[in-house]
């Protein structure tokens, strides 16, 4: 066990799941590693093991999901309806109560005070200097929020201290900007004085007579106690403030299908003409509707700080019952022994699992009950539907869900990337069986360079002007989309002709070298300019066919890598496979292939898969390239193509790039998602690709027949691994019963059939050559420098 573990000179976090016993004794929390071989001789390691890494089990998904479903059901036992009229009138009473507890402790002795009593007793005990003011600040009406003494804020309190150390009342004038009158003579009058003599006193007056003040306000004034204008709430007044500033004085806001400054709405809001109630009274939005939404609010929060409790209780007597047993605690005396932090319901991801969960879960149950509940209200009017609905959610617990995945988002991305990894890593393992039928960065440059001395010799050959010109044109077009797939600049990408050819032959000499030239020969027998670049045809393009065969006259005498004869038998062995596999007439089977190759390009198959493809399957053929360029790279090839009709598009960019044998091995990891993309040209896609493998068999074995040995090999392995995949897929397709996917069916088991008789005709091969030397290690062959 001590040989699994590596010592770090520090704290290593493991979970309950992972703790080796590497003592007789139970651990208790920690355990002394003695002897560990990365320790020094003699010294002892210490390890603490806590559970608080560990991640949430389903019985932790199961009991947090049924928690919040649990809670977020009852909820609507708690939570009151969100209502402004009822706010108002809950707020009225409330706030009416609190005004006639303050007067009573600020003297009134009349045993059967009423609410207008109240508020005479304060006004007249606690007058404001602010109210001196009335008319500058608009009049009755408006003062109150005009005014900012008038404001339950913090701005309100330092506005009456600084009017009794100014003399000047502070607040906005009657188009929302910022003014400060001077205060009358009247508040200086020594029998009745409102600004302090002293600083004590300007401080008292400022404050506690401010706040006292705010009291007799609130509930209206004396005499309409209880209806008439109050104080702003703490909403309201921050609103007001903010919209004196500058920055917000010409910001507008839509009222009643029109836009009107946010000074005005504010008003509105304050004097009622923007909310009524259902006979038409105008509804005031100010301190005592803020209160009555302020309960209404509160009224969410039982069921959130339930599901709360409920979820850490589980969780705590969940882990709590784990260190019991890990501690072998079976009396009072042995609790000791017990570590807290391995329980507390705080700090753990576990635990931050389980409340996102149950929030999830609650919010879910919420909307659902509230839906019903306005589904049987609306009596199907949708416009009501919607704003019962909207009035029934539990903000609460959807702010409370905001702050748990917030909080397990570390979690959550840490799971995403080792669920990505696991992903890549299996897809890694299928696709590397045919990693010695792809090119690699050295091979791919050599490849393209010398597409492009196709190109040019062409167009050298091109006796037609007009033509010579638009074969030129795509010609930039294509270098500018392979350059810009592969993230480089294409001045300096592309070889000369005579440094590729040399490129080549270099990389012909080196071990497992000629199959790494045949697999280039191949891309260039294949290889069919003027195709349509991308999803976007263009005419000039049409009708632009090859003036003689560069691979055949140029390529074979440039270079001593790959001979004639090998050009000509890669040429012709693919469509030979093609029949030998499908047992129909080859042009009409090869023209169905080629529209294949052109047909996944322009589909939506291309946008698709290309990316799932170049990160997934062929991410570690492009050395240094991530995120967007792999993805790029994938479609640089557009209109290039590697099979026999000039290219594929976009996804087959990827496989030209990549290698197009791996195109096999996107068969075995996601057959069905690709046989649903391409339809009818499923199967025929199989069978051009498992032809091009094939007919790259023949031509290798030919060749070099100890490396063609062992690729025949690899090959074998590859393929079963496809047909395994592709099983899977056809075993999942016919479980379904669905007969609209009957179609589906029929490409995979037809695809399917290609890559059997694929794998016979490979085996043949195999008891031809006889088995390759076991001595030579099977990935020693095809070499090279980014391997």
């Amino acid at each position: 066990m001590a040989g699994e573990l590596v010592f770090s000179g520090g704290e290593i976090v493991y979970a309950i799941s992972q703790l080796p016993q590497v003592t007789s004794v139970p651990l208790n929390g920690s355990a002394v590693l003695i002897g560990f071989e990365d320790a020094p001789n003699g010294e002892e390691a210490l390890f603490d093991f806590d559970p608080r890494a560990e991640k949430a089990t389903k019985l932790d998904y199961e009991l947090a999901a049924v928690s919040g479903l649990l809670t977020g059901a009852l909820n609507i036992l708690w939570q009151k309806d969100s209502n402004l009229e009822g706010a108002k009138e809950w707020g009225d009473e409330k706030v009416g109560k609190f005004v006639l507890m303050v007067a009573k402790s600020a003297g009134m002795t009349k045993a059967d005070a009423t609410l207008e009593d109240a508020i005479r007793l304060l006004e007249k005990e606690f007058p404001s200097v602010a109210d001196k003011l009335t008319a500058e600040f608009g009049g009755g009406l408006q003062h109150h929020l005009r005014d900012f003494s008038h404001h339950p804020s913090l701005v309100g309190l330092a506005c009456s201290i600084l009017s009794q150390f100014t003399g000047k009342g502070y607040g906005t004038d009657t188009v929302g900007r910022f003014v400060a009158f001077d205060l009358p003579a009247a508040v200086f009058d020594p029998d009745c004085p409102l600004i302090g003599r002293n600083v004590p006193e300007k401080i008292a007056f400022g404050t506690l007579f401010w706040a006292m003040h705010l009291v007799s306000d609130m509930a209206g004034s004396s005499s309409n106690p209880g209806k008439g204008t109050g104080i702003p709430g703490i909403v309201l007044s921050l609103l007001k403030e903010l919209s004196s500033l500058p920055v917000f004085q010409n910001l507008q806001v839509a009222y009643k299908g029109k836009n009107i400054r946010i000074q005005q709405w504010i008003s509105k809001l304050f004097n009622g003409a923007t909310f009524r109630t259902e006979d038409g009274k105008p509804i005031r939005f100010d301190l005592r509707a803020e209160v009555g939404l302020l309960d209404q609010a509160l009224s969410q929060v039982p069921a959130v700080m339930a599901n709360e409790i409920i979820v850490r209780c589980l969780y705590m007597l969940s882990r709590l019952k784990v260190e019991l047993e890990r501690c072998e605690v079976s009396d009072a005396p042995g609790l000791h022994k017990l570590k807290a932090s391995h329980f507390m319901p705080y700090n753990s991801r576990a635990l931050a699992r389980m409340v996102t969960v149950s929030s999830t879960s609650f919010v879910l149950a919420n909307l659902a009950t509230a839906a019903v509940r306005a589904g049987i209200e609306c009596e199907g009017n949708k416009v009501v539907f919607a704003q019962k609905l909207f009035l029934r959610i539990n903000y609460v617990g959807v702010g409370r869900l905001a702050f748990a995945l917030h909080a397990d988002w570390g979690y959550m991305a840490e799971e995403m990337s080792e669920a990505w990894a696991e992903r890549a890593r299996r897809r890694q393992d299928i696709f590397d069986g045919f990693h010695f039928y792809s090119l690699d960065r050295e091979t791919t440059r050599i490849a393209f360079s010398l597409k492009l001395a196709a190109i040019n010799y062409d167009c050298r050959n091109e006796k037609n002007n007009v033509h010579k010109g638009q074969k030129r044109s795509w010609a930039r077009a294509w270098q500018d989309s392979v350059a810009d797939g592969l993230g480089v600049d294409a001045d300096g990408y592309f070889l000369s002709e005579e440094d590729a050819y040399r490129a080549l032959e270099t990389v012909s000499r080196r071990r497992g070298g000629r199959v790494r030239a045949l697999l280039v020969a191949q891309e260039l027998v294949e290889f069919c300019p003027y195709s349509q670049l991308g999803d976007e045809e263009k005419k000039e393009y049409k009708g632009l066919k090859e003036s003689g065969s560069w691979v055949k006259d140029e390529f074979p005498r440039r270079q001593d890598a790959v001979d004639l004869d090998a050009v000509r038998s890669l040429e012709k062995q693919c469509g030979a496979h093609i029949r030998e596999l499908s047992g129909t007439l080859p042009k009409v089977l090869v023209g169905g292939a080629i529209a294949v190759a052109a047909a996944l390009g322009t589909g939506g198959v291309a946008a698709a898969l290309a990316p799932d493809i170049a990160i997934g399957i062929f991410g570690g053929s492009f050395v240094g390239l991530h995120g967007a360029a792999l993805v790029n790279a994938s479609l640089a090839a557009a209109g290039g193509g590697a099979l026999a009709a000039g290219g594929m598009g976009m996804a087959g960019g990827t496989a030209l790039i990549a290698g197009s044998g791996a195109a096999l091995g996107f068969l075995g990891s996601g057959g069905v998602a690709l046989a649903a993309s391409m339809g009818e040209d499923y199967a025929q896609f199989v069978l051009v690709e498992c032809s091009r493998l094939l007919a790259f068999l023949d031509v290798a074995t030919d060749h070099c027949p100890h490396e063609g040995a062992i690729l025949v090999q690899k090959a074998a392995e590859a393929v079963q691994r496809s047909i395994a995949g592709v099983e899977v897929d056809v075993e999942k397709e016919n479980g379904k019963g669905d007969r609209r996917d009957g179609r589906l069916l029929k490409q995979l088991k037809k695809g399917l059939g290609y890559l059997t008789s694929t794998l016979k005709l490979i085996e043949k091969m195999q008891k031809r050559l006889g088995a390759a030397d076991e001595s030579e290690p099977l990935n020693s062959l095809p070499a090279s420098g980014d391997e």
